[in-house]
């Protein structure tokens, strides 16, 4: 079964270990080098997140096989940040049913934002299945916004 669960600091290594494999497989893909968001691959940074944002580990069957985390923009405004999943488990339709488990988790929210690189052709794909709209670029990211009625 797939969930989300609130990530915990005893969670940090696994979840920093499957970020730097997802990272390092997208930037590998498109760019040709390893590579994430500053401190990725550093188990400090993922504590970090752990302690001030609103984390998630994403289980399949209580196995952690990704991660994001959430920050609160406003009473009904919330934005969706490092949704990664373990290379192994990317292209089974898990990160589509993820992101509605997020939006059921949060009913009162009536707006979502997300970005995501340009090179990142899967990512955007996900993103408008799931109903996102592009509202701006530039040369490196998209921004998405989602507005629920």
């Amino acid at each position: 079964m797939l969930d989300i669960k609130k990530a915990k600091i005893e969670d940090a290594q696994l979840i920093t270990d499957i970020k730097t494999k997802a990272y390092n497989k997208e930037i590998n893909t498109y760019l040709g080098r390893n590579g994430g968001p500053t401190g990725y691959d550093k188990v400090e940074s993922e504590i970090y997140i752990i302690n001030k944002y609103i984390a998630y580990k994403i289980e399949l069957d209580n196995q952690i096989i990704g991660a994001l985390f959430l920050i609160p923009l406003a009473d009904s405004k919330m934005r969706l940040e490092d949704f990664v999943m373990d290379p192994l488990f990317q292209g089974k339709g898990y990160g589509y049913i993820v992101m509605k488990l997020v939006e059921k988790t949060y009913p009162h929210i009536n707006e979502w934002q997300l970005s995501t690189p340009v090179f990142s052709v899967g990512n955007q794909h996900l993103y408008k299945k799931n109903g996102y709209v592009e509202i701006s670029r530039d040369e490196d990211e998209i921004e998405y916004r989602k507005k629920i009625q």
